[in-house]
């Protein structure tokens, strides 16, 4: 259970609980009717980070760092140890109608009262596309596979996809970016035959068709690439004999108590009839957003923009997943950093050890600048100790997810504005406090 830290401190060690009751609607997993949610209860707990005076101190510094960053980042910040939240604060609007690009539907006029209405204020439950924060779910459903013998890291491509014209590529290259398949995003528009978001099963039909060109030879060197993710959901649906989706939702999801959490694929479907086409109509070389989900749905949901303020229009390749996908809001990531990473209740300490562990060491020896586990990357500072850590980059949404396994500390910056505003802002968080010496 998550717990907030009031930055008033009763005398005699009193602590006051309250319930936090916001209740906004979701598909539900069979793809029917849109059913209530409610978030998880919060209460009110001081947590043992030394004397008051420290504490106060602490909370302090910390809001003070948020206030400073929040004049630039559009979005929320929230600072944890543990299951206790420290700061959580939010800054912004959920749709920024700067500009009249990308809302060809509502009349200049109105762009903006619609930004200053109160729905569209930021809150700590608003919800952001995690963008390739969401890579860790894809690795912990091909770990919680392995770990029940259904599947081996050592697997290949060719047993799920045959055809594929990279037949000995293994499980475990993909999970490390080792793999030296093509980058799915550099692929010309053209060679994406559809009118609507391009699926997984899609990608896979067209690696197989077209046979684009590797990187480099399997194992032999480390490029960072979308494509291995990808592969890595469809082959979760292959063993798992669920959708990709379903199997995220009921063994990581649910277990973490994650109820508003979702995939990108289910959001289009809150579309009555689920029309994607409405969400995705070819202009030129491009797919564009012709209808947004106002007036569709209650959900607290973000829209992504460009450093400009324009809308960032839905792109075809949104609806393939692994390597992205994922929303969901800041707290969630804390329920699954904990029960996850912390508390060992979807994977044994073995199995997080070997995902927060470098696996990305080539043959040669050398290990790349970048360290990389399993769906994480990894950084070991003089300063601050070992850092895991996720950054985000897709559709106008800029995030950074991090935690530290020595205190537990967690740092989450989730913005649907992406100006670089959190940019080297995680380093001077840290500094601050482990000035405290709590």
């Amino acid at each position: 259970m998550l717990k907030r830290i009031s930055i008033i401190f009763f005398v005699f060690f009193l602590c006051i609980s309250f319930l936090k009751a916001d209740c906004f609607l979701r598909k539900d997993s069979s793809g029917g009717f849109l059913v209530p949610f409610s978030i998880k209860n919060l209460t009110t707990a001081i947590p043992d980070i030394g004397n008051t005076n420290d504490r106060d101190a602490l909370i302090d510094s910390l809001t003070l760092f948020a206030d400073n960053l929040g004049k630039r980042l559009n979005g929320t910040i929230l600072i944890a140890r543990h299951d206790t939240i420290l700061v959580e604060k939010a800054y912004g609007y959920l749709h920024l109608y700067r500009s009249h690009d990308g809302y060809g539907w509502m009349p200049a006029s109105e762009l903006e009262k619609r930004r200053l209405q109160p729905s569209n204020a930021m809150t700590s439950n608003s919800i952001f596309e995690l963008a390739s924060v969401s890579k860790q779910f894809t690795a912990a459903a091909i770990l919680k596979l392995c770990s029940e013998e259904r599947m081996s890291l050592s697997d290949t491509l060719g047993q799920y996809f045959p055809g594929i014209p990279y037949k000995e590529v293994t499980v475990r290259q993909l999970l490390t970016h080792t793999s030296g398949l093509p980058e799915y995003f550099n692929f010309e528009y053209k060679i994406y035959d559809t009118a609507t978001f391009i699926t997984n099963d899609d990608l896979v039909r067209i690696l197989v068709k077209t046979k684009p060109q590797r990187m480099f030879l399997s194992g032999q060197g480390y490029k960072y690439c979308n494509t291995n993710y990808a592969l890595l959901a469809s082959i979760v649906s292959i063993v798992s004999g669920e959708s990709f989706e379903q199997y995220v939702r009921d063994h990581l999801w649910k277990p973490a108590g994650m109820k508003n959490t979702f995939f990108f694929t289910e959001l289009v479907g809150l579309y009555p009839g689920g029309e994607q086409p409405e969400c995705a109509v070819r202009k030129g070389q491009d797919y564009v957003n012709v209808k947004p989900l106002e007036g569709v749905t209650t959900l607290p949901l973000t829209r992504g923009h460009w450093r400009t303020g324009n809308l960032a229009l839905y792109d075809r390749l949104n609806g393939i997943l692994g390597d992205k996908g994922v929303f969901t809001n800041a707290e969630d990531l804390v329920r699954w950093t904990n029960v996850y990473f912390m508390e060992y209740q979807i994977l044994t300490k073995d199995w997080i050890d070997e995902a927060t562990r470098c696996q990305n060491k080539l043959p040669n020896g050398t290990v790349p600048r970048d360290m990389y586990g399993y769906g994480v990357h990894l950084e070991e500072s003089p300063e601050h100790g070992f850092i895991v850590y996720h950054g985000g980059l897709w559709n106008g949404y800029h995030n950074l997810w991090a935690y530290r396994p020595s205190d537990g500390l967690i740092i989450i910056f989730l913005s649907n504005l992406y100006n670089s505003s959190h940019s080297g802002q995680s380093n001077e968080l840290l500094n601050m406090y482990d000035r405290q010496n709590l």
